[in-house]
């Protein structure tokens, strides 16, 4: 695995302290960023979206041949004439991020879909979209709204947008970018003193300040480390699992996301991959997170396919989506909080959990695409029916993969003291795992401590049972019990 959620321990930056109450989300927002091939390690730039919106979950990623270009984009289930962060066959990619603090005084419904849409079917350039900015300073835009573009000549540009005026950034002013990388959360350079999501734009590009120094910037080391991040405005849960209690309200080992870059409303996200000058933009991947980042992997795409794996765009929805949503809410715990995330189900003290498997299927998917790719650069590319098939294996497999975890639920035991020295420990034969799935268990380990199981206390192993019950001598100091299933 090239890149793993500890880098994220080393980070050196300080946290505000805010109001423990939690600010009202608006109902859509995101993070960007874009990273010149001077920084990244195989010297090809990058542009990065996380997709947040609180009303609708279900996201697909989709292959639109409507236009003179054709491309791929992640929109919501159903939806194929907007497009939200995709690249197309001529290397262009586009992302955005709504700006909260830029004047918005057209009305109508948000165009930013409809823009992205059309600069992906009809631009081979930077300056191609900046035609569209053009234009629709005239018309009026109802959405102010920050989009990013690379383009396959080695062009990235950011304009912060209001209805009828906008503002330039590129990639290649010392001024703009003056480390090789530009951020964006919800706000603005040019708008007014509301910063939403300063926390989630600082924290990026403290992220990529540290990794720039280390040379370490990759596709998968963005979706793993940044777009996966859970720091808040308060606190640095890591190294994960959070040992402790975030508030009161909250039992030990889970953590508010609220405002990081990785939260309860992230839906989707991705990185694109793009190709440097003279490179077939073919060969431009976006590596599609079809869900919030935390909870699946990124797996690539390549527009030369034609096609997306039916895993991303299915008949109704994405089946990874779908998976991907069922894990979010085995990760949070709902009847709390929102944005309240188990990081012991994430990962426990061993180093089992639910990210290190999802990690690993994303190193797997990024060590066949970048192996793919490293053949393609000096081969060509194949033919699309050789491309849709090879990405079509890589989301099979994962999704297979996704589809059969499943850890199995906890046993509710009952206690009977026999004697001083004897207890019988009883519970239900456990079938199903947290997904209400069967699941064959191979034995249950018996745990006994002189205190209660709070704050995830291990206890000590005091016998291993194929079934129920269990009849155990016990010390003076066993006091307490819990039965864990091994599948």
């Amino acid at each position: 695995m090239k890149s793993t959620n500890h880098f994220r321990i080393i980070l050196a930056f300080s946290l505000s302290l805010c109001c423990i109450l939690l600010p009202s989300l608006p109902p859509s927002a995101s993070t960007i960023g874009m990273i010149s091939g001077d920084v990244s390690v195989d010297g090809r730039p990058l542009l990065v979206k996380n997709r947040d919106n609180s009303a609708n979950p279900d996201q697909e990623f989709f292959y639109n041949a409507t236009g003179p270009y054709h491309y791929i984009s992640v929109t919501y289930a159903g939806v194929t004439d907007q497009a939200y962060a995709g690249v197309n066959d001529q290397g262009l990619a586009i992302v955005n991020a709504d700006a909260w603090n830029l004047p918005e005084t057209v009305p109508g419904p948000d165009d930013d879909g409809a823009i992205i849409d059309l600069g992906l079917r009809t631009c081979a350039t930077v300056e191609d979209f900046q035609a569209i900015m053009d234009s629709t300073d005239v018309t009026g835009r109802t959405l102010a709204t920050m989009y990013a573009v690379i383009d396959a000549f080695g062009n990235g540009t950011i304009w912060e947008c209001a209805s009828y005026e906008h503002y330039r950034f590129d990639l290649d002013d010392t001024t703009a970018a003056p480390d090789g990388y530009m951020v964006r959360a919800n706000f603005a350079y040019e708008g007014g003193t509301y910063h939403l999501g300063q926390h989630r734009h600082d924290t990026f590009l403290a992220i990529l300040d540290s990794a720039a120094v280390l040379n370490i910037i990759s596709h998968d080391f963005i979706s793993m480390n940044i777009q996966q991040n859970i720091i808040n405005e308060e606190h640095n849960p890591y190294p994960l699992p959070y040992a402790g209690r975030e508030y009161a309200a909250l039992p030990w080992g889970f953590f508010h996301t609220h405002d990081a870059i990785n939260r309860d409303i992230t839906r989707s996200g991705c990185v694109v991959q793009c190709v440097n000058p003279g490179e077939d933009p073919m060969l431009a991947t976006l590596w599609a997170i079809v869900g919030e980042p935390i909870a699946v992997p990124a797996l690539p795409l390549w527009v030369r396919a034609g096609s997306v794996p039916v895993e991303f765009d299915g008949p109704e929805f994405s089946t990874i989506n779908q998976r991907a949503q069922d894990f979010t809410d085995y990760l949070y715990q709902r009847d709390v909080a929102s944005d309240a995330i188990d990081t012991w189900k994430l990962i426990d003290e061993s180093g089992d959990g639910l990210l290190p498997f999802l990690d690993s299927l994303e190193a797997i998917a990024a060590a066949t695409g970048d192996s793919a790719l490293a053949l393609w650069r000096v081969g060509g590319i194949p033919s699309p029916a050789e491309v849709a098939a090879f990405q079509g294996s890589i989301a099979a497999a994962a999704f297979s993969a996704m589809h059969s975890w499943g850890p199995p639920q906890e046993p509710e035991i009952t206690i009977t003291y026999i004697s001083p020295e004897l207890v019988e420990i009883n519970w239900e034969p456990i079938t199903l795992d947290v997904f209400d799935r069967p699941i064959t268990v191979s034995h249950y380990d018996i745990y006994v401590s002189d205190e209660p199981f709070y704050d995830r206390n291990r206890g000590d192993l005091l016998q291993s049972v194929g079934n129920p019950p269990a009849v155990l001598t016990i010390a003076e100091n066993h006091k307490f019990f819990q039965v864990r299933c091994v599948p």
